[in-house]
Formats: structure tokens, sequence, C-alpha cells
């Protein structure tokens, strides 16, 4: 969590008594001074002494916001942290050099301080000189990675207290952007640890709470190997151990290393809420979840001369998004089966706007956390409920504000067939009896999802499962317009048009449609090895759990469940087969290299490095992919193109490098032949095709 660090004793006695239960947060600004700083002082105490918190951080924030609008100079607000909840710098010290786990952070890894309204970001403007730098606020997982006299990479660390760091070192080395080696000495480089919504969307949404939990997760994970899975990515924003001018030279010193500098812009004052409302409105498009804009000052001189505080550098402010919280009333908890054979508990609530959308529906994800939700008492229906919108995508129950009166039951039977269910660890399962509607219902919703045939949902799927047209997702390739249009609200031209989606997806990529079966563990990352070790979904098929562990990155559990899952699909792998055709990388050779095809781009795969002018990286791989090209998550030695934005191409022939290009170029010395080419020469090649 983003509890900030302070560096003073809470000067006075915390009123526990008083705090017992926290008003609504609705109600906040009811409550007096004192009241205010006796809440900010328990909650701050219960996260870092007693390792309890009651409430959220976006909660925290808020009450200490509350604070700041009453008391700006109250002398709680620079006493948030382990320091002002009692905890001595240098027990906190002794306990670290003692646990070979741990590493301490000289300097600290520094919250930020936070502002909710222009107002509050021009006043701190006027504190120093010179223009802003401008980024995103990446709502993911503080890191710092370390590297050696050679530029090795030595260790990396999760930020903890702030103070005190997790070593991970070997599960970052799994992490995209963060380099193994480089050209520099003895430096660290700290930065944001975060999985991209794609991802997190595609693999593990429908399972997990959110993607920066699941980031924390997967950075701890024992085998580090399977940390790679999760395709966890970095944007680097500070280093030390070497001095710049300005930030804007820290950035892009950055960027010519090999890291992915989070995207910043240098303003000046009047533009500072121009940026923050372009930033807001770049959400709804960007691969990542943020919940806010950071500011810093752009001379390195003015940050020496402004300094720290105990809890933030006095140079640098977040300006929080708002909007993202609403309170609501949990009306009924419904259970879905997942695709898995997971059953999920669903929260239903009254309807509230979060981000602009009207909510209704909030996953409550599995047993334990329904359970942390409700305390002693369970959860219950009619509570009183606290309700966010993640990055305004994902829509999360918070918290309980105040207990309703019917207790939630978990079933005791499958709601889709009636097998009895069980626990296993954290969640309710069930050994599904044959023809389990809602399991098979969720399979073929998963398999359309990743197959990309669009105009699938959910109540469609439902019809085609109860009528009997589609029971596994071979018979989409065999639904006829009369079948279609005999189901409720299906006319002559919507059935038309969804088989021509369908048709349009006979021909895929492999790796897609190894997705697209649903198995456990068998999500882009594996998927996309698989496809580059072996040759054929035959080859693939026949592979045994001994020669999958024996690829890097995929471990025993993986290499078991995904040789089991396809063991058990192996009937409708081969009722697809018949209908689909699968597109696999042609093995690649100098002879072969530039052998001509009727597109410069189907059948082709594109990786983009740099920063592309004509386009955002999205936009480019949805144009690529429209022209039945392919957009790895990574440089694969069988990838064909990596793409370079035309002004860091312009460096390349400098000799600047991102990491992605120094893989390519490794794999190109070691066989492969991957494409180097400019942003411009990218758009000939579509426009070509298109034409």
């Amino acid at each position: 969590m983003g509890r900030t660090s302070g560096a003073l004793k809470i000067p006075f006695k915390i009123n526990v008594t008083t705090m017992s239960k926290l008003p609504p947060s609705s109600s906040w600004d009811k409550l007096s001074v004192s009241e205010l700083e006796d809440a900010v002082a328990h909650h701050n105490r219960l996260y870092w002494v007693e390792n309890n918190a009651e409430i959220s951080d976006p909660e925290f924030d808020r009450l200490v916001e509350a604070l700041r609008q009453k008391s700006p100079d109250s002398p709680i607000l620079t006493a948030i942290g382990p320091a002002g909840a009692g905890l001595e710098e240098a027990a906190v010290q002794a306990d670290a050099l003692h646990d070979a786990h741990q590493v301490l952070h000289n300097p600290p890894m520094l919250s930020l301080d936070k502002c909710y309204d222009e107002e509050t970001l021009l006043k701190w403007f006027d504190k120093f000189e010179g223009d802003v730098l401008v980024s995103p606020k990446v709502d993911g997982v503080a890191m710092c990675v370390r590297y050696g006299a050679n530029g090795e990479l030595l260790l990396a660390a999760t930020r903890g207290s702030g103070r005190v760091g997790e070593l991970i070192t070997e599960n970052a080395k799994q992490v995209g952007g963060v380099p193994h080696k480089v050209d520099a000495a003895g430096i660290e480089v700290r930065g944001e640890a975060y999985m991209p919504l794609s991802v997190f969307r595609a693999d593990f949404a429908a399972d997990y709470a959110n993607p920066r939990n699941l980031t924390a997760g997967a950075l701890k994970l024992k085998d580090a190997q399977a940390a790679k899975a999760y395709g966890i990515r970095f944007f680097a924003y500070d280093v030390l151990g070497v001095e710049f001018d300005t930030e804007l030279e820290k950035m892009r010193w950055l960027a010519e290393l090999g890291f992915d500098p989070v995207g910043s812009t240098i303003v000046s004052k009047d533009e500072l809420q121009q940026n923050f409302e372009r930033i807001d409105a770049s959400q709804a498009h960007a691969d990542f979840q943020m919940d806010g804009v950071v500011y810093r000052a752009n001379l390195r001189e003015e940050q020496l001369r402004l300094g720290y505080t105990g809890h933030h550098p006095r140079y640098s402010i977040a300006y929080k998004f708002q909007g993202d919280f609403g309170e609501s009333t949990l009306r009924e908890v419904h259970w879905n089966v997942s695709r898995t054979g997971a059953i999920n508990p669903v929260g239903i609530v009254d309807p509230v706007t979060l981000s602009g959308a009207v909510v209704t529906r909030a996953s409550l994800h599995n047993l334990a956390i329904m359970e942390t939700l409700g305390g002693e008492q369970g959860l219950t229906l009619n509570s009183r409920v606290l309700m966010t919108r993640r990055g305004g995508v994902i829509p999360h129950l918070e918290k309980i504000i105040e207990a309703g009166e019917q207790p939630v039951t978990i079933p005791t039977e499958c709601p889709g067939c009636g097998a009895p269910t069980y626990r296993e660890a954290d969640v309710l399962c069930a050994d599904h009896l044959p023809g389990c509607r809602a399991e098979r219902v969720r399979q073929l919703e998963h398999f359309a999802s990743h197959m990309e045939i669009k105009g699938l949902g959910p109540k469609l799927l439902e019809q085609l499962y109860d009528s009997g047209l589609v029971s596994d997702p071979s018979d989409f390739y065999t639904l006829t317009r009369e079948e279609l249009t005999s189901l409720e609200r299906v006319g002559t031209k919507t059935a038309d048009t969804l088989l021509e989606r369908i048709d349009q997806r006979r021909r895929v990529r492999a790796e897609h449609f190894l997705r697209a079966l649903g198995i456990n563990e068998l999500g882009r990352h594996v998927s996309e090895l698989l496809v580059e070790t072996y040759p054929s979904l035959d080859a693939i098929l026949a592979v045994p759990v001994e020669e999958l562990v024996a690829i890097p990155t995929i471990g025993e559990v993986i290499a078991e469940h995904v040789t089991k899952g396809l063991a058990q699909k192996a009937e409708l792998i081969e009722s697809l087969r018949s209908k689909i055709e699968l597109v696999f990388p042609e093995p690649k050779s100098e002879s072969d290299a530039d052998a001509p095809s009727d597109s410069p781009v189907a059948g082709r795969s594109f990786l983009f490095t740099g920063t592309l002018e004509s386009m955002t990286r999205s936009e480019a791989q949805k144009r690529v992919r429209a022209l039945s090209g392919d957009t790895p998550s990574s440089v694969l030695k069988s990838l064909d193109y990596l793409v370079i934005g035309d002004a860091d191409y312009e460096k390349f022939e400098g000799g600047w490098r991102s990491g992605k290009l120094k893989k390519a170029e490794r794999y190109n010395s070691e066989g492969s032949a991957i494409s180097i080419i400019k942003e411009t020469d990218f758009l000939a090649l579509v426009d070509a095709a298109d034409a």
C-alpha cells in the first residue's frame, strides 16, 4: 500500500476511544480539527505499527486532505508514516540489517505530497523558478534496481516502508523494461512496476481484483521464473548516483540506458491544469492504471534549494484524480462460474456513477476478499459500501461503511449444475457435472473474446447455448443465418454481420488460438513461447511436462497445468482444427528473409519501441492486427519487424539503444532476421498493405 513515510513523532496522545468507529467519508467535513487529527494519527498507527489497517489508501488520502483543508499547519500532517507512528528509524534499520531478505533505502523512497485542485497546485508552483516536468502517476508497485561497478544488475527491492524494502532481485529480472546490464557504474534506478491493462484484461481480470495487487504478488513469487508469465513492466522515474542539470535530461539518459521512462512533458505555469486534463482524458486509452498527475521542478538547482520534508520532496507534487469514489448499498451477491470452474462472488449494488460511468456490479473475486470486507460478522446485504473505479476502469467494492442485517450465504451447490461445492484455499470450487451451463457459457465467452469475434456478448451466448445451437466453441463455425434469426432479437442483418465476423476468424495466429482454449496458466507469455519453440500444433500437443519445464520461464507448475489442460481439451481441439487454420511463424533463414509476399503486413509480427510521432503504440498495433499481422508483447526470435519512432531512429543511428533494440540485435547475432525499421518505413508498409 502507498502510505507516506514521515520523520516526526505524533506530538500528543491519540484519543483512540473516539476513533473506534470512523463516520462515513461524506461526514468528515463535519468533524472538528482535533477529531480529524485523532483520526489521521489513529489510522496511521494501525497501518504502520499494528499492521491492521481499517481504511484503504484512497480513504486515508481523503482523510488527510479533510484535515489539510481545515488546518493546513497541523503538526499531524508532517507526522504521517512509520516515524510518526512511533517507529524509530534506528530500530527499523536494525531490523533490516538482521534480515537477509530486506534492504535499506538510502535516501528513503519517499511518497509525494498531494493536491486535489488547481489553486493548491499553483501555490506549489510559485515556490520555485523554471518550468516543470509533467507525467502520469502510475498506479503500480514502487521498486528500485541497483547496478554494480561493471553495470551489472546487483539487486532489486520493493519500496516497502520507504526506509526498508523487500529483496526481489530474481523476480525483477523477469520484468520488462529492466535491463540486466547498463552502460553506467554504481547507479540506482527507481520507478514503478505495473501490469499492462491489456494483459490484465486478457488473462487475469476474471479471477483477480486489480492489476496493482497482482503485480505486487508476482514480484514476490518464490518461483522467480514464474513471474515472467505475468507480463509485468517497469517505468523508470528517477536515478541515483549521477547528477543532471534538469529532470528532462535525466529522463532522456534513462531511455538511452534501455529503460522505459514514464512519458513526460515540460510545461509552464499556464499549462499546468491543461496538462492535468489531458492526462486525465488519456486514461481511456492508456495501457496502465494511473491515479493522478506528477509535477516535478525541472531545474536540479531548484530541487536542491527546496529540499525535503521527512515525508515528501518539496519540489514534486501529485495532483490526484477525483470522482473515482462513491457510496452505494449492497443488495445481492451473485455467484458466477468462471471458465476454470471456480465459483466467484459478484456484488450487486444500487447504481452509482464513478468516473463518468454508472456502476451496478463489483467483483468480490474470492472468499478471502469477501470475508475480509465483512469482518468478524461476515458480509451482509443492505450494507452501506464505498465503491471505487480504479484507474477509471475496474469497479471495486472498497470497504463496508455500515453493515446491513442479512448475512450473505455461501452456496452449497454450483448455481449452474447443482454439484456440491467445497473450499480450496480462498476459492469456492465444485466438481461440475457434465454440461454445467454456467461453466460452459463462460468458456464460450472466453473463446470468443480471445479469438476477437465481436458481437458474441453474454446474453447472446446464453441463448445460443440454451437453444442447443452452440455447446462448445467449434459450433460457432457451423452456425447458419436461419439458426441465428430463430433467436430472440436477432434479425437478418445482425446474423449476417456475426457470420461474417466468425468467418474472418477462421485463419488465426496459433498463440491466439491457444489462449482462447481457456487452459489455466496458458496465457499470453506461455502461448508465445510454445509457438516460437514448436513448429506445429501436433508438436505442442505431444510435448511432455519434462520438456516444457526445460523452457526458460516455464516452471513445473505451469508445465503441468498446460499439458493436463491440452489433454483434457483434445476432443475440442480436434474438432476446431477441421474448421480453422492456424498460422505459425515461418522458420527464418538468410535465403528466405527477402522472399516476396502478397502483403507486407499479413502474417508478420511488429513490435514498437521509442516514441511514435504519427500515432500511439496502441493505434499502431490495432492497424497491424487489422491487416492480419501480429503484435507480440516482447521481442521474440521469430519477430519480423522492430519499429522505432523517427526521432529515436536518428539517435539509434548515432548509438542510442533501447532494451528492445538491444535484445533484437542480440537475436540477430544469433541467427534471427529481425528487420529494424523507422516509423516512416512502417507507415509505408501498412499503406502498401491497405492498397
